[in-house]
Formats: C-alpha cells, structure tokens, sequence
C-alpha cells in the first residue's frame, strides 16, 4: 500500500507540475501559442482557461448556500482569461462586437458608452475604436468606480443627452439598481433609433420569477436569495425580457446557434450561454 502511495502521490505530483506550467505558460506567451483556447479579449491562446476564484466557494460555505448551478451565462469551471482576466461573458461579448465593429467601420458615429467597465474589454473596445472608426467617441460610466469618464447613476442620467448613444455595454448593474425598470427606461432615452446596446444580467434559469425585496439587507440573505451581497435582486429569463421589452427595447436572444458550438467550445463560453441585444426601433419617440 505504501509503494502504490507513493506512485499515485508521484503521478498527482506531475499532474499538476503540468497544469501550473499550461496556466504560466499562457501569461508568459511560450506554448500557449499551440493552446486549444482563445480568448477573444486579448487574443491569447491557453490550454485552460481559470476558474471561478475559490473565494465564491468559502463565501457559499460560510452562508451555507448550496451552489445552484443553473446559472445561464457562467462558465463556473472556465471563468477568466489566464493572460487578461476576461470573463467568460466578456469574451462572449468581444465576439459580438468584432462583428459589429466590422459592420459599422465608418457608418456608426456617436457615443459608445460602456457601464460598470472592466479593464480587459476597454482596452479591446478602445483598440476597435482608435482603429477603425473615429466617428465614435468612447465613454466609460458607473455611479461608484473612480476612474470612469461620467459618474452616473444609471437609473437618472440628465448628463447623457436623449438619441445620443450609438452602442452601450450595460453588463451585470441592472441587479444592482433599487429600480432597474427606471434604468432600463433611461437606457432606452439615451439610445439612438437604431442603436444597439448590450444588455446583461445574472439569470437563474430553474427560477420562475424575479426575486427582489429593497428591504433585505442581511449580507447572507442577500448571498442565498441574490447570489451576491450588493445584489438587490435574482432574475429569472422570462422576467428579464418582460421588463425590458416594457421599455419599449426590441430583444435579440443570441446563443450556440447563432454564435456556432464549436465557437461557444473554442472560447470557453458554455452551450447554454445566452448574449441579449437589445435595440431602440427607428419608429419610436
């Protein structure tokens, strides 16, 4: 029993030499280059993609949460970029907007306003912009983070002018928002007719309605019933469409089929993942 201790500790030794070596490798460019994965952030090829920080797991143990895992766009196992920290639906977006950017080269001009950004997918827009056109001028926003172009509470943005946004990424801030229908109004207001706007929120797929309670504060209730505790809300798919449909948005449900399975597997993004378009119909006032 000690020998074959032994071994198995050897081979679990080398097991994991080997995947430090796939993780380090694909920050530091060597062998990376014949990596299975992309990341359409920044361009790196991995063999692995990181998972979800182990911090989510002491946090859930601590509240006494059972993971759901029916989460519609998280890809628990492949979450981030080992090279740029990208998320999982960071790089579902960056392949939207490659084609949108190739799309609107010269004809799209305005503001492209991005919520919340992460540091990752601003420098992937910013680069699309500089590069291909200059008719777009690039604005980051958000209520609380330092280093944005607007400090803005998205749910009453009198700073932003009505029709003047061309493109917004508004990616996991609705749940945040004590009134995301108000948000979701005012996204509508500032949006151009004929505008697009990524529109994002955690979705639980096996829940039947939207659960939001303003008068919740406990930090672990708000971690077992909103899955984090800044959140102020769960949404289910079918309530999310209905409020942003009330605001009078047009919806685009993009998943494997539109993206292509092998391009969901290549990138690190699960079958079942799902990119919300959204966009203001030219005929609306």
């Amino acid at each position: 029993m000690t020998r074959l201790h032994h071994i198995v500790s050897g081979i679990r030794w080398r097991i994991e030499v080997v995947r430090n070596t796939m993780r380090i490798s694909a920050r530091v460019g060597w062998i990376a280059k014949f990596g299975f994965f992309l990341c359409p952030v920044c361009g790196a090829r991995t063999w692995k993609f990181d998972p979800l920080s182990k911090n989510y797991g002491h946090i859930w143990e601590k509240y006494g949460i059972i993971p759901r895992g029916d989460g519609e766009t998280c890809n628990v196992e492949a979450y981030q970029c080992p090279a740029c920290r990208a998320s999982d639906r960071a790089r579902l977006y960056a392949l939207y907007l490659k084609e949108w950017f190739k799309c609107k080269q010269w004809s799209a001009s305005g503001i492209f306003l991005d919520f919340a950004p992460t540091d990752s997918l601003k420098k992937f827009i910013q680069a699309k912009i500089g590069a291909n056109n200059p008719l777009l001028r690039y604005l980051t926003a958000d209520l609380m983070m330092p280093d944005v172009d607007l400090r803005v509470d998205i749910a009453n943005m009198p700073e932003i002018q009505n029709d003047s946004v061309v493109f917004f990424v508004c990616s996991h801030v609705l749940e945040h928002v004590p009134d995301d229908r108000r948000a979701m109004r005012e996204l509508f207001r500032i949006l151009k007719p004929d505008g697009k706007g990524i529109l994002m929120v955690p979705i639980r797929l096996g829940q039947k309605e939207i659960d939001e309670d303003p008068s919740v504060t406990d930090v672990g209730e708000r971690w077992r019933r909103f899955g984090q505790d800044d959140h102020v809300r769960a949404y289910n798919r079918q309530g999310f469409l209905e409020r942003v449909r009330e605001a009078g948005f047009h919806v685009e449900e993009l998943g494997n089929k539109y993206f292509g399975w092998w391009t969901f597997w290549r990138h690190g993004i699960t079958q079942r993942s799902v990119l919300y378009v959204v966009s203001r119909p030219r005929n609306t006032a």
